[in-house]
């Protein structure tokens, strides 16, 4: 199966935003930043009511519960503005570029504007299905992104991935 395709900023933001989703150290660091702050700021309102501030000491307080109760938005927003500017600066050259994959029943060939590559079906990691893309994750870190918009075929796709014996992990439920 071949396979010519395009990738743009929003493909690479949403592989990054995924690939982030699901590191478990990134999660881990999302719960202690959430666990560290709201610590923080209500030691400081404890620190400030018993100190005769009270209006320091109250918001000091309700920063708080805002940090408990929506530091995972702002962590989100956060990783997909910092992401987003990384991927400005280190892929813009890539936009628009066509690309080209070729899977078959030993290997991936892929070609681009800048290189030619090949690798085993062996070393596929993983393949996610989320509601706009394919992601190939490789076991030596290396990934393709397929946006499904660029696919003739989708079922041709997921039924060439089944039938060389690769799974396709659901993650439609996934949100960015």
């Amino acid at each position: 199966m071949k396979i010519n395709y395009k990738i743009e900023a929003a493909d690479f933001l949403a592989f990054q935003l995924f690939t982030a989703s699901t590191d478990d150290i990134i999660q881990k660091r999302k719960r202690k930043s959430r666990f560290f702050y709201s610590v923080l700021f209500g030691m400081a309102s404890v620190f400030c009511i018993l100190n005769d501030t009270l209006f320091v000491g109250i918001y000091f307080g309700i920063l708080a519960i805002t940090m408990a109760l929506f530091y995972p938005h702002f962590f989100r927003w956060r990783y997909k503005k910092q992401y987003a500017n990384f991927i400005e600066r280190n892929y813009s050259k890539r936009f628009g570029e066509p690309a080209e994959l070729e899977i078959t029943k030993d290997f991936i060939y892929s070609k681009d504007k800048v290189a030619d590559g090949k690798v085993k079906l062996s070393e596929i990691e993983s393949i996610h299905e989320t509601a706009l893309h394919f992601f190939i994750k490789m076991g030596s870190g290396m990934s393709f992104i397929l946006p499904k918009r660029e696919l003739e075929s989708i079922d041709l796709f997921k039924e060439t991935i089944q039938q060389l014996g690769l799974k396709i992990v659901d993650a439609h439920d996934y949100k960015l």
